[in-house]
Protein backbone atom coordinates (compact mmCIF):
# COMPACT_ATOMS: atom_id res chain seq x y z
CA UNK A 1 0.00 0.00 0.00
CA UNK A 2 1.12 3.19 -0.95
CA UNK A 3 0.79 6.58 1.54
CA UNK A 4 0.50 10.00 0.50
CA UNK A 5 2.16 12.86 2.34
CA UNK A 6 -1.94 13.84 3.24
CA UNK A 7 -2.18 10.08 4.74
CA UNK A 8 1.14 10.64 6.48
CA UNK A 9 0.31 14.19 8.31
CA UNK A 10 -3.78 12.38 8.88
CA UNK A 11 -1.77 9.98 10.49
CA UNK A 12 0.85 12.04 12.75
CA UNK A 13 -1.82 13.83 14.03
CA UNK A 14 -3.93 11.35 15.52
CA UNK A 15 -1.01 10.35 17.28
CA UNK A 16 0.02 7.55 14.74
CA UNK A 17 3.88 7.17 13.56
CA UNK A 18 4.20 5.91 10.42
CA UNK A 19 7.63 3.90 9.27
CA UNK A 20 8.50 3.19 5.64
CA UNK A 21 10.42 -0.19 6.26
CA UNK A 22 12.46 -1.90 2.91
CA UNK A 23 9.94 -0.54 0.57
CA UNK A 24 6.98 -1.86 2.77
CA UNK A 25 4.91 -0.34 5.66
CA UNK A 26 4.11 -0.46 9.21
CA UNK A 27 2.04 1.69 11.50
CA UNK A 28 3.21 1.59 15.54
CA UNK A 29 1.19 3.72 17.93
CA UNK A 30 2.51 5.85 19.57
CA UNK A 31 2.83 4.35 23.42
CA UNK A 32 3.87 5.68 27.09
CA UNK A 33 7.12 4.56 28.41
CA UNK A 34 7.08 1.17 29.49
CA UNK A 35 6.66 0.24 32.74
CA UNK A 36 9.62 -0.35 34.89
CA UNK A 37 11.65 2.69 33.54
CA UNK A 38 12.76 5.19 35.81
CA UNK A 39 10.29 8.72 35.68
CA UNK A 40 12.38 11.97 35.15
CA UNK A 41 12.87 14.04 38.12
CA UNK A 42 10.83 16.88 37.35
CA UNK A 43 10.39 18.31 41.46
CA UNK A 44 12.40 18.93 44.41
CA UNK A 45 11.95 20.72 47.59
CA UNK A 46 14.32 21.58 49.79
CA UNK A 47 15.62 24.51 52.52
CA UNK A 48 17.86 26.87 51.33
CA UNK A 49 19.06 28.71 54.73
CA UNK A 50 19.19 32.79 52.84
CA UNK A 51 20.71 34.97 55.09
CA UNK A 52 20.81 32.85 57.90
CA UNK A 53 16.84 32.06 57.75
CA UNK A 54 15.86 28.09 56.76
CA UNK A 55 13.39 28.94 53.72
CA UNK A 56 11.67 26.04 51.72
CA UNK A 57 11.60 25.99 48.27
CA UNK A 58 9.97 23.58 45.39
CA UNK A 59 11.58 23.93 42.07
CA UNK A 60 12.12 21.84 38.93
CA UNK A 61 15.23 19.99 38.39
CA UNK A 62 16.94 22.11 35.97
CA UNK A 63 15.96 25.39 38.10
CA UNK A 64 18.97 27.67 38.63
CA UNK A 65 19.95 28.86 42.27
CA UNK A 66 18.57 32.44 40.90
CA UNK A 67 15.15 31.33 39.81
CA UNK A 68 15.03 30.10 43.81
CA UNK A 69 15.94 33.08 44.80
CA UNK A 70 14.08 35.85 43.18
CA UNK A 71 11.08 34.17 41.94
CA UNK A 72 10.36 31.32 44.66
CA UNK A 73 11.72 33.02 47.47
CA UNK A 74 11.31 36.77 46.46
CA UNK A 75 14.49 37.83 47.01
CA UNK A 76 14.79 40.38 44.30
CA UNK A 77 17.81 42.11 45.03
CA UNK A 78 19.88 39.53 43.60
CA UNK A 79 20.21 40.57 39.86
CA UNK A 80 20.26 37.70 36.87
CA UNK A 81 21.78 40.09 33.72
CA UNK A 82 23.93 38.83 31.01
CA UNK A 83 22.41 34.82 32.31
CA UNK A 84 25.37 33.31 30.92
CA UNK A 85 27.97 33.23 34.23
CA UNK A 86 29.91 36.32 32.52
CA UNK A 87 28.96 39.75 33.87
CA UNK A 88 28.66 38.60 38.25
CA UNK A 89 25.72 40.94 38.90
CA UNK A 90 23.86 37.67 40.25
CA UNK A 91 26.57 36.67 42.46
CA UNK A 92 25.91 35.31 45.74
CA UNK A 93 27.89 33.57 48.50
CA UNK A 94 27.44 29.88 49.05
CA UNK A 95 28.99 29.33 52.65
CA UNK A 96 31.05 31.88 52.13
CA UNK A 97 32.16 31.59 48.75
CA UNK A 98 31.15 33.79 45.60
CA UNK A 99 28.99 32.03 42.99
CA UNK A 100 27.02 33.13 39.80
CA UNK A 101 23.71 31.85 40.79
CA UNK A 102 22.40 32.17 37.13
CA UNK A 103 24.60 29.21 36.39
CA UNK A 104 24.34 27.50 39.76
CA UNK A 105 21.85 24.71 39.88
CA UNK A 106 19.59 24.98 43.07
CA UNK A 107 20.18 21.61 44.04
CA UNK A 108 23.65 22.44 44.03
CA UNK A 109 22.93 24.94 46.96
CA UNK A 110 20.15 23.10 48.66
CA UNK A 111 21.09 23.37 52.43
CA UNK A 112 23.95 25.26 52.79
CA UNK A 113 24.53 28.82 54.16
CA UNK A 114 23.01 31.36 51.04
CA UNK A 115 24.23 35.38 51.28
CA UNK A 116 22.12 37.73 49.80
CA UNK A 117 22.82 41.53 49.17
CA UNK A 118 19.52 41.39 51.09
CA UNK A 119 21.85 39.73 54.25
CA UNK A 120 24.15 42.68 53.39
CA UNK A 121 22.49 45.54 55.33
CA UNK A 122 18.77 47.46 55.47
CA UNK A 123 18.10 51.34 55.61
CA UNK A 124 17.86 51.36 59.30
CA UNK A 125 21.50 49.42 59.52
CA UNK A 126 24.14 49.92 55.89
CA UNK A 127 27.01 47.32 55.99
CA UNK A 128 30.19 49.38 55.76
CA UNK A 129 30.45 48.38 52.24
CA UNK A 130 26.99 50.34 51.58
CA UNK A 131 27.89 53.62 53.18
CA UNK A 132 31.22 53.69 51.91
CA UNK A 133 30.44 53.05 48.08
CA UNK A 134 27.35 55.86 48.69
CA UNK A 135 29.96 58.61 49.12
CA UNK A 136 32.38 57.60 46.67
CA UNK A 137 29.12 57.36 44.03
CA UNK A 138 30.04 53.25 43.77
CA UNK A 139 26.57 52.82 41.86
CA UNK A 140 25.69 54.76 38.71
CA UNK A 141 22.99 52.69 37.89
CA UNK A 142 23.34 50.09 40.30
CA UNK A 143 22.72 46.99 37.90
CA UNK A 144 25.87 45.17 39.32
CA UNK A 145 26.10 46.60 42.55
CA UNK A 146 24.56 43.43 44.83
CA UNK A 147 26.41 41.15 42.59
CA UNK A 148 30.04 43.18 43.46
CA UNK A 149 29.19 43.95 47.48
CA UNK A 150 28.63 40.14 48.25
CA UNK A 151 31.72 39.39 46.23
CA UNK A 152 33.85 41.99 47.93
CA UNK A 153 32.43 40.89 51.56
CA UNK A 154 33.89 37.64 50.84
CA UNK A 155 36.73 39.17 49.71
CA UNK A 156 36.97 41.57 53.70
CA UNK A 157 35.77 38.56 55.27
CA UNK A 158 38.84 36.91 54.87
CA UNK A 159 40.81 39.82 54.74
CA UNK A 160 40.80 43.52 55.84
CA UNK A 161 43.44 44.71 54.37
CA UNK A 162 43.39 43.84 50.92
CA UNK A 163 46.05 45.58 48.75
CA UNK A 164 44.68 47.27 45.32
CA UNK A 165 45.72 44.22 42.55
CA UNK A 166 43.70 41.68 45.51
CA UNK A 167 40.43 43.95 45.53
CA UNK A 168 40.90 44.23 41.16
CA UNK A 169 41.53 40.05 41.53
CA UNK A 170 38.39 39.28 43.86
CA UNK A 171 36.48 41.43 41.41
CA UNK A 172 37.59 40.28 37.99
CA UNK A 173 34.48 38.28 37.58
CA UNK A 174 32.27 41.64 37.70
CA UNK A 175 30.88 43.84 35.09
CA UNK A 176 30.26 47.54 35.27
CA UNK A 177 28.32 49.07 32.64
CA UNK A 178 29.19 52.55 33.83
CA UNK A 179 32.93 51.73 34.33
CA UNK A 180 32.96 53.04 37.85
CA UNK A 181 35.96 50.56 38.60
CA UNK A 182 37.96 52.87 40.50
CA UNK A 183 34.84 53.87 42.55
CA UNK A 184 34.41 50.45 43.28
CA UNK A 185 38.35 48.85 43.86
CA UNK A 186 38.19 52.50 46.56
CA UNK A 187 35.11 51.15 48.26
CA UNK A 188 36.26 47.68 48.99
CA UNK A 189 39.70 49.48 50.22
CA UNK A 190 38.23 51.78 52.13
CA UNK A 191 35.83 49.84 53.72
CA UNK A 192 38.29 47.24 55.08
CA UNK A 193 39.85 50.28 56.77
CA UNK A 194 36.50 50.87 58.85
CA UNK A 195 36.37 47.10 59.72
CA UNK A 196 40.07 47.34 61.10
CA UNK A 197 39.17 50.22 62.92
CA UNK A 198 40.93 52.65 61.45
CA UNK A 199 38.43 54.81 59.75
CA UNK A 200 35.00 55.70 60.72
CA UNK A 201 31.98 55.95 57.94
Amino acid sequence: MNYSRRNFLKAAGSGVALTALGGGSMLAAVASPAPGLPVPMTKEKAIFILNGKPLVAEYEARTTLWEVIAVKLGLTGTTRSCNRASCGACSVLIDGTPFYSCHTLAMEAAGKKIFTIEGLGDEKNLHPLQKVGYLYMAADCGFCTAGWSVTAKALLDKNQNPSEDEVRSALAGHICRCAAYPAIVRTVMDTGAVLRGEAEV
